[in-house]
């Protein structure tokens, strides 16, 4: 199974890809996590080299499952997997999440790569969210995108 789950901030990729990678056993990535490297120190940008062989290296695998916004350089795995999950989540929705998960940081229950804000929620532009949950099948795969649909269906409502 090879799968790129994207939408905007708080739209609940990570969520989303963490239950599936848990339920089919496939690994999964985020995006960011491929463009920085996470160190004790803070975080690093992964030279363009580095960057390209990680992500040569996971898109070339057998399965796998990454998300995040849609990155230019990043694109390249749209031609290889077998779906792709778009996410489009109100801006309400997105708006109370990222005030939760703020609360969750600053309590210490959650880690994070970035403090969320409410520009946040405006990266890369908005447009009127109506909980469209929309696959793309990019090839024939035995793989069942109604259990897909019905787990981001259960996990949306």
């Amino acid at each position: 199974m090879k799968l790129d789950i994207i939408g905007f901030v708080a739209s609940g990729k990570t969520t989303l890809a963490r239950n599936l990678s848990e339920t089919f056993h496939v690994p999964f990535y985020q995006k960011d996590n491929i463009v920085w490297e996470r160190t004790p120190d803070g975080d690093k940008k992964r030279d363009d080299k580095e960057r390209d062989q990680l992500f040569q290296r996971i898109i070339n695998s057998d399965d796998w499952i990454v998300e995040g916004s849609p990155r230019k350089l990043l694109r390249e795995c749209f031609e290889k997997c077998d779906y792709i999950i778009l996410l489009d989540i109100p801006l309400y929705k997105r708006l109370v999440r990222t005030i939760r998960r703020r609360g969750r940081q600053r309590a210490g229950k959650e880690k994070y790569n970035s403090k969320p804000t409410i520009k946040f929620l405006y990266y890369r532009g908005y447009h009127a969210g109506k909980n469209m949950i929309m696959t793309f099948e990019t090839s024939q795969h035995p793989i069942n995108s109604h259990i897909i649909k019905t787990m981001i269906r259960s996990w949306l409502a």
